[in-house]
């Protein structure tokens, strides 16, 4: 399966009389895309604003981030925005440094947090991207959760409606993934073969009856499945919490077992899963997975990754021992939550731990002269900024102290972060 992924390094973004680029500059017709997204029927009316890297702006209650994508045929984004269908295969066409933004102002996680500018911009990757911001307003009466998942969709739809500008262009540099399927993919003796163990969700947070996961799928009841890393940075998945979208079509682990493909390992392939609730059902996956991954991919070593709060530790753990009773080597990619105990759950014969950071850090980030998604920010009691329950809500646009992994992918799950750790 071959993916070429041709790049469109987009320089600026700024509203214009069509959406079309020119000279690598990204204008949007800001009422034709109005109009479009006012095709849900949930919408009362929705804003559309554009940040850019350096300014003084805060974006709050970020609900996704999205990179502007469109498959050269075929569907995009197949079961949450087009009808199903595969992905993987082909031609798709991408807008680098750029990335939609939803925003759900009915949030209660009113603390994820994009600033463009100072020192929140050093953390995250999305503050050095043009981003078009989504601001939709509910119709009275409408139901929380599928006002969310309306949102979610509004940016997938956003997403596929800005990167078609670039369907005619010749892209600028063309990404090539190409790895035949787990059948065939042989390779030299002497190189190690990885696979990628990838929990794509922790059920600590259920998804919704009508949420779109995986293929439209909201995952519900789902069983480790060997696919294809090419189906995960093409549009198959659709994070639903504790990461965002932009992260899976920019997979660093599957980037880098691709860049290091054919020279000192073989990459055969992803197992994913998700954590399940109870003991059995996580030692149930453990076990799965690790049989797929020694048996269908034949792979000599895992690397494992995370998704969701401290329960999760525990699935990742199991995996470990799992794949190393059937002789594969492991290794663990965990962030960490509390400065005090750190990874919640680490027997003594797991020795080898990445964390992508701390969660816990404090942070200051400074005033802003421009606020989108909201006029407050709620702080939990944790917060190192809320001494009091009596200061809660504050203004988003004031001087705040949070916790770093408030911050929109300062502490990246699937190890976009730039934070690293250093053992004395």
């Amino acid at each position: 399966m071959r993916l070429d992924l041709g790049l469109i390094h987009i320089q600026d973004i700024s509203f214009g009389r069509q959406t079309t680029i020119e000279d690598r500059r990204l204008f949007i017709d800001r009422e034709e895309l109005v109009s479009l997204l006012l095709q849900e029927p949930l919408f009362d009316h929705v804003d559309i604003e554009l940040a850019h890297p350096g300014e003084s702006c805060r974006i709050i209650h970020v609900l996704d981030v999205v990179e502007p994508r469109y498959r050269m045929s075929g569907v995009n984004f197949p079961g949450a925005l087009d009808e199903n269908g595969l992905v993987g295969d082909g031609q798709t066409r991408a807008l680098k440094n750029v990335a939609v933004i939803e925003a759900d102002s009915r949030s209660g996680r009113s603390r994820n947090i994009i600033d463009m500018s100072g020192p929140a911009a050093l953390y995250s990757p999305i503050s050095n991207t043009h981003n078009v911001v989504l601001l939709p307003r509910p119709k009275p009466g409408v139901d929380k959760n599928d006002y969310r998942l309306a949102i979610k969709k509004a940016g997938l739809k956003t997403a596929a409606y800005l990167a078609a500008a670039a369907k005619d262009l010749a892209p600028d540099e063309t990404e090539v993934f190409d790895l035949p399927p787990a059948a065939l993919n042989q390779g030299p003796t002497e190189l190690p073969r990885v696979a990628y163990v990838f929990p794509m969700h922790s059920q600590q947070h259920p998804t919704q009856q009508k949420e779109t996961v995986f293929y439209g799928s909201n995952i519900q009841g789902f069983m480790p499945t060997i696919v294809h890393p090419n189906e995960i940075l093409d549009g198959a998945l659709m994070f639903s919490y504790s990461a965002f979208t932009w992260f899976a079509q920019n997979h660093p682990i599957i980037h880098e077992l691709y860049r290091r493909h054919g020279h000192d390992l073989w990459f055969t392939g992803v197992v994913l899963t998700v954590a399940p609730v109870t003991v059995s059902e996580k030692e149930r996956s453990a076990l799965l997975c690790a049989r797929l991954a020694k048996e269908v991919l034949g792979a000599d070593g895992i690397i494992a990754t995370k998704i969701g709060g401290g329960a999760v530790d525990t699935d990742l753990m199991m995996i470990y021992s799992r794949c190393e009773e059937l002789g594969m080597k492991a290794t663990l990619i965990i962030m960490e939550r509390y400065p005090d105990t750190g990874i919640t759950f680490v027997p003594t014969h797991v020795n080898a731990i990445v964390t992508p950071g701390l969660t816990r850090d404090p942070i200051t980030l400074p005033a802003v002269e421009r606020v989108m998604g909201g006029e407050t920010v709620a702080l939990d009691n944790s917060n190192p900024d809320n001494t009091s329950a009596s200061i809660s809500p504050l203004p988003a646009n004031r001087e705040l102290r949070l916790w770093i992994g408030d911050i929109v992918g300062a502490i990246s799950q699937v190890g976009v972060s730039r934070l690293t750790t250093y053992m004395s």
